[in-house]
């Protein structure tokens, strides 16, 4: 194991340039063009003046739904199917994060219409607790994940065990991940100390600790390495802060989100400092700046996620049942 992310295999063999990764994915949509030309059939059950109305529609393999790479509805569902397997299992967010980044990995290669997606994140988390060293009972796993997705997740332990050989051949065997959290740490530390004598509270940390955990939704840990996300979320925290300081100011008052005057002035004081720091840590700016532009972008796609229709997808896709449906009204 690698002591230090610079020589690591994350860097070395996992880390991409924008277009390169570009690349990756072009391979990926093609292969999926070839395979299934014919798209998803859906069927649609449609109310119109009070009567019900049952339609098949087709969605093209061109369109973006399914596709990871364009389909932020997919994302978001599946970084909330990591989490809500984790905490039934109080498994920590490093193990959760290493799944993750084993799953954007896996579906670089790997259409998510070839794959069982509950299977895959059972098995990301799986390998993730063993490599992290936080293990799992795999007949425990796998009966918390039956009692989430009983209808697409199969009972027999081996499917997990069969599909974690198949999950690390796709990954080469790469498994070892660095993440941002301690760096965010280090850094917290550091602004500690002179000159900067910037002390961030726990809700300031705990903010960016949040802020890490959504960026694994984009695709910031396949193009960036650690300590530049955890430049960005730090940036974004304490901008965050500062602006809401800056509000309460102009509007002179004592208790705008819980802040007064006092507390405006620390926020002010706290983004001087940081951007300070940010000068002189010879940090590339480039990317913190396009880090935060991902951030800001997946917030937008947020605002817009729609969990019953990727549901809908996924089990018509896994299920194949004829009498699956959609309601529109």
């Amino acid at each position: 194991m690698s002591g230090s992310y610079w020589p690591s295999t994350q860097r070395r063999k996992w880390q991409f340039t924008k277009e390169s990764l570009a690349m990756e994915r072009q391979k990926l949509w093609l292969m999926e063009c070839k395979l299934f030309p014919q798209g998803l059939n859906i069927v649609m059950d449609s109310k119109q003046n009070g009567t019900s109305r049952v339609t098949t529609k087709n969605i093209p393999i061109t369109q973006k739904d399914l596709h990871y790479d364009r389909d932020y509805n997919l994302r978001i569902y599946c970084y909330f199917l990591i989490m809500k397997l984790g905490r039934r299992l109080n498994i920590r967010q490093c193990a959760l994060a290493t799944a993750h980044v084993y799953l954007s990995r896996f579906l670089l290669r790997v259409s998510v219409r070839e794959i069982n997606l509950y299977l895959l994140v059972t098995t990301c988390v799986y390998l993730a607790c063993k490599v992290e060293e936080c293990p799992q009972y795999i007949r425990t796993l796998v009966s918390e994940s039956r009692s989430l997705w009983p209808e697409v997740v199969p009972p027999d332990p081996t499917k997990v065990t069969e599909f974690e050989f198949y999950l690390i051949e796709e990954l080469q065997s790469y498994l070892v991940i660095y993440h941002p959290y301690s760096t965010m740490e280090q850094i917290v530390n550091v602004l500690k100390e002179e000159p900067f004598h910037l002390q961030l509270s726990a809700e300031d940390q705990q903010n960016c600790w949040s802020l890490i955990n959504d960026s694994y939704i984009n695709d910031a840990h396949l193009t960036y390495p650690p300590h530049i996300i955890a430049v960005a979320c730090l940036f974004v925290t304490i901008s965050m802060r500062a602006g809401a300081a800056k509000k309460a100011m102009q509007n002179s008052s004592t208790n705008i989100q819980g802040m007064s005057e006092a507390d405006a002035e620390t926020a002010l004081k706290h983004q001087e400092i940081f951007n300070r720091f940010l000068a002189e840590s010879q940090v590339d700016l480039e990317e913190v700046t396009d880090t935060i532009q991902e951030l800001i972008s997946l917030y937008d796609h947020w605002e817009k996620y729609h969990e019953p229709w990727i549901k809908f997808l996924l089990h018509t896709l896994y299920l194949r049942s004829p009498t699956s449906s959609a309601r529109s009204s």
